[in-house]
C-alpha cells in the first residue's frame, strides 16, 4: 500500500491530480467557510476549460437535461465559422419552425404548420473546422415527429444555402431519443470542446467619450463623441428555450451558477463564482470567501513595495554613472525584484496545491470524498481533446 505522499506524487506524475482539486491559482488560494457551522469547502473557478470544474458542470447540465425527458435528437451541420453566425442561424431556424407559415396566395402554397417545440442545443466545433465550422446538436421535447424534408428546407433557408457556390448548409439529421440519459450525455460532452477567440466572432458596440475641441477662434470646449468599435463577441455555446426544463429559467440559473455542489452528495454550497465573477449575497448564505493560510497577495504586494524602495535607495547612492547606465541598472533591478516575487508566488501555489491534493486523497481514504464514473469519463474525454489539439 503506497503512502499518502507517494500516491500524491504518482497523481502529479500522470496528471491525475486535477481530478481532486481545481488547479486555478485563485481557487487554490481561497476557500469557503461557513460562519455558522465552521465547515470549509474548496473554492472553484467554475470554467468549462478547467479539468476539475468542467466535467462537474457537464454532469450537472446532464442531470437537468435528463429531467426534461427529450423525445427527438436533431443535428444541424455547418452552422457558421463563428459562434455569432451559428447562433444567428439557429435562432432563424427555430423561429421558422415554431411560427410556421401560411403559404403564398389563395391556395396557401408552401404552408407549414407551427410546431410547439422546446429545445436544448449545444454548439460543437467540428474537427475539420476550416471546412465545416460549427454544428448544432439539439434535444427536442414537445413533439414526437418532425418531417425531415421540412427541417432540411428551413435549415437551408437559415444558412442561405447556395448550391452553385456551396455556401450554407443542407445536411440535417433527426432521430428519436430512445435513451434520454445517453442522448443527454452525447450532447453535453461537446461543452468541453474549447472555442478560440477567433471562433467566437465579433460585434460592433457604441462607446461614448469626451474629447477636447479647439475652435477657429481659440475657444476650447468639451464635446461628447460616439465611436463604433469592433469587439470580440461572447455568445454562449448553450441555447435552450424557456420551457424546455421543468423549472423556470431564473431558478435554473440559480441552481447552476449560484451553487457549487460537493462531489456526489448534492449538498449545495453557495458560491460567489458566477462564470469566474464574484457575486456574494450576505442575505442568502452564511458562506464567506477566505484566503488560505500562508503568504497572501497583500503581503506579497507589501513586500514588493519594500524591495522596490530598497532598490531605489541603493541606486540613489550611485554617483559615477551616466543617465543611460542608471536607467539600465534600474530596469535590471526591477526585473530581478519581479522575478523574485513571481518565484515566491509559484512556490506558494505549489505548496497550497499540494495541501489540496493531500486533503482530497485523505478524504478518499476516510470515505468523505467520492468521484463518480461520469466525472472520470468526462475528465478523460477532456484530456483526449486537449491532446488532439496539441497534435493538430
Amino acid at each position: 500500500m503506497l503512502s499518502l505522499e507517494e500516491r500524491a506524487d504518482r497523481a502529479v506524475r500522470y496528471g491525475a491530480h486535477t481530478l481532486y482539486y481545481c488547479p486555478d491559482a485563485w481557487a487554490v488560494r481561497h476557500s469557503w467557510t461557513n460562519t455558522q457551522t465552521g465547515e470549509v469547502q474548496n473554492a472553484r473557478c467554475n470554467k468549462w476549460t478547467c479539468p476539475y470544474c468542467g466535467p462537474r458542470k457537464v454532469m450537472l447540465w446532464r442531470s437537468l437535461v435528463c429531467e426534461a425527458q427529450p423525445t427527438l435528437f436533431l443535428t444541424l451541420s455547418k452552422a457558421g465559422k463563428t459562434m455569432v453566425e451559428a447562433r444567428r442561424a439557429l435562432t432563424t431556424f427555430m423561429q421558422a419552425l415554431r411560427r410556421g407559415s401560411k403559404g403564398r396566395g389563395r391556395n396557401h402554397v408552401g404552408a407549414r404548420p407551427a410546431y410547439a417545440v422546446e429545445y436544448f442545443a449545444v454548439a460543437e466545433p467540428h474537427k475539420d473546422f476550416e471546412r465545416n465550422g460549427f454544428h448544432w446538436h439539439l434535444l427536442i421535447s414537445g413533439v414526437d415527429y418532425l418531417p425531415h424534408d421540412m427541417l432540411r428546407g428551413l435549415w437551408k433557408s437559415a444558412t442561405h444555402y447556395d448550391e452553385a457556390t456551396g455556401a450554407g448548409a443542407k445536411i440535417v439529421h433527426i432521430k428519436r431519443v430512445r435513451d434520454g440519459k445517453r442522448g443527454a450525455g452525447y450532447v453535453t460532452k461537446y461543452l468541453l470542446k474549447a472555442v478560440s477567440l477567433q471562433q467566437q466572432g465579433t460585434k460592433q458596440v457604441q462607446r461614448e467619450r469626451l474629447v477636447k475641441v479647439v475652435s477657429e477662434d481659440g475657444v476650447v470646449r468639451i464635446e461628447k463623441q460616439v465611436m463604433v468599435e469592433e469587439v470580440t463577441a461572447r455568445p454562449h455555446r448553450i441555447a435552450y428555450s424557456r420551457r424546455f426544463f421543468p423549472e423556470s429559467v431564473a431558478d435554473l440559473r440559480k441552481r447552476l451558477f449560484a451553487a457549487v455542489e460537493t462531489e456526489e452528495e448534492g449538498q449545495a454550497v453557495l458560491s460567489a463564482v458566477v462564470d469566474g465573477e464574484e457575486e456574494m449575497s450576505a442575505q442568502c448564505s452564511p458562506w464567506r470567501l477566505m484566503e488560505r493560510g500562508g503568504i497572501t497577495e497583500e503581503e506579497l504586494r507589501e513586500y514588493r513595495r519594500e524591495r522596490l524602495a530598497e532598490v531605489k535607495g541603493e541606486l540613489s547612492m550611485l554617483v559615477e554613472v551616466s543617465a543611460e547606465g542608471y536607467e539600465r541598472l534600474r530596469k535590471e533591478a526591477v526585473r530581478a525584484v519581479e522575478e523574485e516575487i513571481e518565484a515566491v508566488r509559484r512556490g506558494e501555489y505549489r505548496r497550497l496545491a499540494r495541501e489540496r491534493l493531500l486533503e482530497a486523497l485523505k478524504g478518499v481514504d476516510e470515505g468523505r470524498y467520492f468521484i463518480s464514473h461520469g466525472v472520470i469519463n468526462m475528465w478523460d474525454y477532456q484530456r483526449k481533446q486537449r491532446r488532439w489539439r496539441l497534435v493538430a
